[in-house]
């Protein structure tokens, strides 16, 4: 890092980078349990559909954010897991839902 020259903005805009990146392998971890589950066949494939699996949370949050449409009340990516393992029909409409307005 000593070494590294840039401008001000191009240092701020890597650390941001880094972080998306962190905070995206964290949801993968916390909402997947990706750290505890080793998969020895097919780990693409696992790692494949893991990701699927947050990109689904995160379009319901983005789209619901502010409706209380959880039987918690709350739309927060913890709770949309918990309903997902909890839920089976809840899981089937989240595939289902039309994302695109």
């Amino acid at each position: 890092m000593a070494n590294f020259k840039t401008t001000a903005k191009e240092f701020h805009q890597k650390i941001l980078q880094h972080w998306r990146v962190e905070t995206y392998h964290y949801h993968l971890n916390m909402l997947t349990k990706e750290d505890e589950h080793i998969a020895h066949k097919e780990p693409f494939s696992i790692s494949i559909l893991r990701s699927f699996t947050v990109n689904l949370y995160q379009l319901f949050l983005n789209k619901y954010k502010d409706k209380k449409v959880l039987p918690t009340g709350k739309t927060i990516m913890a709770d949309i897991k918990r309903t997902c393992h909890y839920r089976d029909d809840f899981s089937a409409e989240l595939i289902e839902l039309e994302y695109l307005d």
